[in-house]
């Protein structure tokens, strides 16, 4: 069927930024084009442009934004998204062709990419202001004027999310026709002074809906389950598309290279790594689940190792007793899942116990690292999402409905890196505390084996904003976590000062203002913890001490999630 010239070309993808420093390091914003609402064809705050063939606008025609600081860094703002992907793929074949050597063995090794999603309330415009040009000061000062011997890809992936109440307040003509009968019912009751009491339990109810309505909770939610997910995943194959064509043009007058690539890995795996905030590690971590190969023949048949009757197994095998394997890190053809940081994630606290409420127990085991990034006094998760949740989340406790960036050290913290095992690890309730030991969690696999726990309840730093006060401020929470007797109070200051701003306390996103903790996080996503380097230990009581003088937890991995 033929295109009408007069129809809009809407990608399902869209450059919006590119960022490239010494050649060897990329920064890019991606965005998704759903759009906001199902009635709209386009996602409203990005450009849309005609097809190359209307005349509106033609692929010759975009507009280059163009910024030099030094040869060795330049940013590019383009319509024609299709020519910065070019501009991608030709950077990446040029460092292919230059890291080569004789037959392209292990090159891909030399590539990694990460991939960054926010979370909820995150409209296109705030991710650009308060995510992708801090980072981008951040990289170009770390990176201009050095070498690297790899190359990195950093991705601020943008899925369809939209401000909380300013997005929705107008739109009263989205109410169902059964909420306008409960308005109408209980305004006639009320004026007419009969069955005020019900009146007023009607009133509640609908005005209890729009708020639900208002707060755009679950509208981002499905938008992230249906769009962000989706196009993340298609974005990755995408990329892999990308490498497999550089390999096939290298290979074609390569003798040397034609005669391996038919054997698996030869060519390496490029690194794929993930940062996620908030709504942000519901996306990563169902993309991750969408990626792996359900038919894979290694993962089946350590699968009937562990259970030889599959789902039916009523005894299964610990994973204990089998040899470490990498190629359970492996994705698609060209990628290996290096590592995962999520800060405060939206995500059920099942996920970091051993129990069969854990649904993403088999998503999470295929990173080489995972990291968490966790606040007791985090008011979004505490207050917010867990009521959210309340109405979609099949828990019959209210512990049960808590959130894992909620997690924090349920004894006496000790600050800098530590071992502590399930026992002092849970969930602080307002007036008492309750281990993963205990009911109704009852984990008894110590979760460090999979998990290492950055706890940032008391995390003290600098504001990275340029006019901030050169003092370090608490960036979390009101009150120290170390005193139990204070706990209440210590949400409700919290809560006072998050919601109202004042002091400069996000309890959810503080991890990013302060400068410390977002370099933490973003060199655990490239690097992780770099264990096989020579300076590992000297660099391990660098970053003890580092913790301890912001006051964060760090509980150490064993890394054995096989």
């Amino acid at each position: 069927m033929r295109q009408d010239e007069s129809q809009e070309y809407k990608p399902q993808l869209f450059l919006r930024k590119y960022a490239l420093y010494n050649n060897t390091f990329a920064h890019c914003l991606i965005c998704s084009t759903a759009p906001l609402n199902a009635e709209n064809e386009y996602r409203e705050d990005l450009p849309s442009k005609k097809t190359p063939n209307s005349g509106m606008i033609k692929a010759a025609d975009y507009l280059w934004q163009t910024k030099f600081s030094s040869d060795s860094w330049k940013a590019k703002a383009s319509s024609d998204p299709s020519c910065q992907i070019d501009d991608i793929k030709s950077v990446l074949q040029d460092f292919i062709k230059e890291k080569w050597g004789e037959s392209g063995k292990d090159v891909l090794s030399k590539i990694s990419i990460i991939l960054d999603i926010h979370g909820f309330n995150v409209p296109l415009k705030n991710l650009e202001k308060n995510t992708y040009e801090p980072l981008s000061e951040k990289f170009k000062n770390d990176v201009t004027g050095k070498t690297f011997e790899d190359f990195v890809i950093v991705i601020n992936f943008s899925w369809p999310s939209e401000q909380v109440i300013a997005s929705q307040w107008r739109e009263f003509q989205a109410i169902p026709i059964v909420l306008w009968i409960l308005i109408g019912i209980s305004i006639t009751l009320l004026l007419s002074n009969i069955f005020s009491s019900l009146a007023l339990i009607l009133v509640g109810m609908s005005l209890l809906l729009i708020l639900l309505r208002l707060v755009v909770y679950f509208r981002d939610r499905d938008r992230a389950t249906n769009y962000g997910v989706f196009d993340a995943v298609d974005l990755v194959r995408w990329i892999q598309v990308i490498l497999e064509e550089i390999l096939l043009e290298a290979t074609v007058n390569n003798k040397q290279a034609n005669e391996h690539q038919s054997y698996p890995d030869f060519f390496g795996r490029a690194n794929l790594s993930f940062t996620a905030h908030s709504m942000g590690c519901f996306a990563a971590t169902h993309t991750i689940r969408v990626l792996s190969d359900v038919f894979d023949p290694y993962m089946i048949d350590r699968w009937k190792k562990i259970s030889p009757n599959g789902p039916f197994e009523t005894e299964p095998k610990s994973t204990e007793n089998l040899d470490p394997d990498q190629r359970i890190n492996n994705i698609g053809n060209l990628f290996t899942l290096k590592t995962l940081v999520i800060a405060s994630p939206d995500i059920p606290i099942w996920a970091i116990t051993t129990r069969r409420s854990n649904f993403l127990k088999s998503c999470l085991r295929r990173f080489k690292e995972i990291y968490l990034f966790s606040n007791d006094a985090d008011m979004v998760l505490r207050l917010a999402s867990t009521t959210a949740n309340y109405f979609i989340f099949p828990s019959k406790s209210r512990v049960g409905g808590y959130r894992l960036g909620n997690l924090t050290i349920t004894k006496k913290r000790v600050y800098g890196i530590s071992n502590l095992g399930n026992d002092a690890l849970g969930v602080r309730a307002f007036t008492h505390n309750i281990s993963l030991q205990d009911e109704p969690f009852s984990c008894k696999t110590d979760i460090s084996n999979s998990f290492t726990i950055v706890d940032c309840t008391d995390y003290k730093d600098k504001l990275i904003a340029p006019k901030s006060s050169a003092c370090p401020k608490r960036l979390l929470s009101a009150f120290t976590a170390n005193n139990s007797f204070a706990t209440f109070f210590n949400y409700i200051f919290t809560a006072f000062r998050h919601f109202s701003g004042i002091c400069q306390i996000d309890s959810h996103g503080g991890y990013f203002r302060g400068k410390f903790c977002r370099d933490l996080i973003y060199s655990l996503s490239l690097y992780g913890k770099q264990e096989n380097h020579e300076k590992f230990k000297e660099r391990k009581e660098i970053l003890h001490e580092e913790l301890r003088k912001r006051q964060m937890a760090w509980i150490e991995s064993s890394d054995d999630k096989n």
